[in-house]
C-alpha cells in the first residue's frame, strides 16, 4: 500500500465536481517488472482517493459501512496514459460525478504533482447496498451531510 495523504482543499459550490487531491509516495514494491507502476495498484489509488473525498466531504466512509451500508463497484475504467516510475511525484484528483438516489460516481486523474502531466483518468460506479449486499437507496443521512458540506464549503467554511 502506498503511503497517501490527504491535501485540504476548500470545496466551493456544490460538492459534485469538487476536487481532492490526495498526494502518494509511489513505493518500489508497487513498481513491476518493467520499472512502472503496475495496473493493478491505480484500482487501489482511485479507491484511496475515493475515501479522502468523503473524508473531505464530512462523510467518512468508515462511519457508512459502520451503520451498515456500502457502495458496491459496479463499474470501473482506467486509462492509461503515461507510465509512472518509482520516485516519480503522483497525485490522485477525486471529483463527484453523479450522485442519485441509488448511485454515486466517482471521477479521477492521477497526475504528476509537480508537471500536472497526466498519468491515467477514469471512473468507478457504485451502487448502495445494505448490510445484506442487496440494493437501497442511499439513506438520507448520508445525502443531507453530503449536501451540507457542500453548503458550507459553498460559504467559504
Amino acid at each position: 500500500m502506498s503511503s497517501v495523504e490527504p491535501v485540504p482543499v476548500a470545496m466551493s459550490g456544490s460538492i459534485e465536481g469538487a476536487a481532492v487531491p490526495l498526494d502518494i509516495t509511489v513505493r518500489f514494491a508497487e513498481t513491476d517488472q518493467m520499472g512502472v507502476v503496475h495496473h493493478s495498484e491505480y484500482v487501489v489509488w482511485f479507491e484511496a482517493g475515493r475515501v479522502a473525498w468523503m473524508e473531505a466531504a464530512g462523510m467518512p466512509y468508515t462511519e457508512i459501512a459502520g451503520a451498515g451500508f456500502n457502495f458496491a463497484v459496479t463499474d470501473l475504467q482506467c486509462r492509461y496514459r503515461n507510465a509512472i516510475r518509482f520516485g516519480d511525484p503522483v497525485q490522485v484528483v477525486t471529483r463527484l460525478g453523479i450522485f442519485r438516489s441509488r448511485q454515486i460516481e466517482f471521477l479521477y486523474s492521477i497526475r504528476n504533482r509537480e508537471t500536472e502531466v497526466i498519468y491515467a483518468d477514469g471512473h468507478t460506479r457504485h451502487i448502495c447496498v445494505d448490510s445484506a449486499g442487496r440494493m437501497t437507496r442511499v439513506p438520507g443521512w448520508i445525502a443531507e451531510r453530503l449536501n451540507r458540506a457542500a453548503a458550507i464549503r459553498a460559504c467559504g467554511g
